[in-house]
């Protein structure tokens, strides 16, 4: 029997509690309920088999194939079709979610059908409020429509958006309560951050149509921010591990919204923001041991500098340019190895 589990950076293996019981750190009695225990526990969220792909491959087809089917059959059905098949279908993949989840050894896909049952909330959402008459109708563009009725139906259409992610931010918080699954609770996440943005849109008074402007791309990136320090908050505090997914979702948050504003401006300021962030992720990767943190942070200062390079010389020497980067700082990781306990050694004695 192999076991290995992951406490810090280090992956504790049966040879590290050999060792410990040959050093006397721990006795055989106390190593052998130590694996017994280990025995007793469900599975980690962290392990990954051929199961655990088969598990997620076919929870993505479900998906997949549910979209596919509605999106085709969709404008074929009428009101109560569109209500019966969506109902239907969230009730069906519910049912079958909770039965799983009733069984610790089909945990996994129970979840996997909970995120299923919740993605088609807002079909369902939908249907219920086009038959209700609540769904605003498109004016179109034609002669006869004036700009007051185009603006009229986009704070409609706006109201409408946050009815169907408010319902599924309540299914997908229902369904959490259940199974405090992280991937329900991804959902729930953007179900939550699209009810955000579309409010900020009904109240930014100063906006001129809606679409995406600097207020909503900078509410996307402070809730970015926010995901990310709830994930710090909760790491290593929970018994299952909600941290990681808090992290990838606030790392996106961040890049969408700061993207929204550094790249297509020339404003001086917006680049030092992104900047910024990302020079503060690369040090939160140190802080929290993440590679995650790392590979984001300088991918988001590498695409910057490529803006800026390609900017100024607007030709494939760019491309050169940042190549010289690329040597530059590998050049400052080796002086940095070679040098660093040097300059960071503690002088010995008084």
């Amino acid at each position: 029997m192999y076991t290995s589990l992951t406490i810090s950076s280090h992956r504790i293996t049966d040879a590290d509690l050999e060792r410990w019981v040959e050093r006397g750190v721990i006795s055989a009695d106390q190593r052998d309920a130590i694996l017994r225990d280990l025995e007793e526990q469900p599975a980690s969220d962290g392990g990954f088999d051929l199961t655990t792909l088969l598990y997620y491959g076919g929870g993505l087809l479900v998906l997949v194939a549910y979209t596919i089917f509605l999106g085709l059959q969709w404008e074929e059905l009428n009101q109560g079709g569109r209500i019966a098949i969506s109902g239907f279908s969230v009730a069906l993949f519910a049912v079958a979610s909770t039965l799983l989840l009733r069984d610790g050894r089909y945990r996994l896909p129970g979840e996997l059908l909970q995120v299923v049952a919740v993605a088609i909330v807002p079909l369902l959402s939908f249907a219920l409020l086009d038959a209700a008459g609540l769904w605003p109708e498109d004016p179109g563009y034609s002669r006869g429509v004036s700009s007051q009725d185009r603006g009229d139906y986009q704070t409609d259409l706006t109201w409408a958006r946050m009815a169907l992610a408010g319902a599924t931010l309540i299914a997908a918080t229902a369904a959490f309560a259940w199974s405090r699954s992280p991937y329900v609770l991804a959902g729930a996440v953007v179900a939550f951050v699209a009810l955000v943005v579309d409010a900020s849109i009904v109240l930014d008074l100063a906006r001129e149509d809606y679409t995406w402007e600097t207020v909503q791309a900078l509410v996307v990136a402070a809730l970015g921010g926010a995901l990310v320090g709830a994930g710090v908050a909760v790491r290593d505090r929970t018994e299952r591990d909600y941290s990681l997914w808090l992290y990838v979702m606030g790392l996106i948050g961040l890049a969408v919204g700061l993207a929204n504003v550094a790249f297509p401006s020339n404003e001086a300021g917006w680049g030092v923001l992104w900047m910024l962030t990302a020079l503060a992720i690369l040090a939160f990767s140190i802080y929290l041991q993440q590679r995650l943190f790392a590979a984001a942070g300088l991918a988001a200062i590498f695409a910057y500098l490529a803006k800026l390079v390609f900017d100024v010389f607007e030709s494939a020497n760019a491309a050169l340019v940042l190549a010289a980067l690329g040597l530059l700082i590998l050049g400052l990781g080796m002086a940095y190895q070679r040098f660093s306990e040097r300059l960071f050694a503690r002088p010995q004695g008084p």
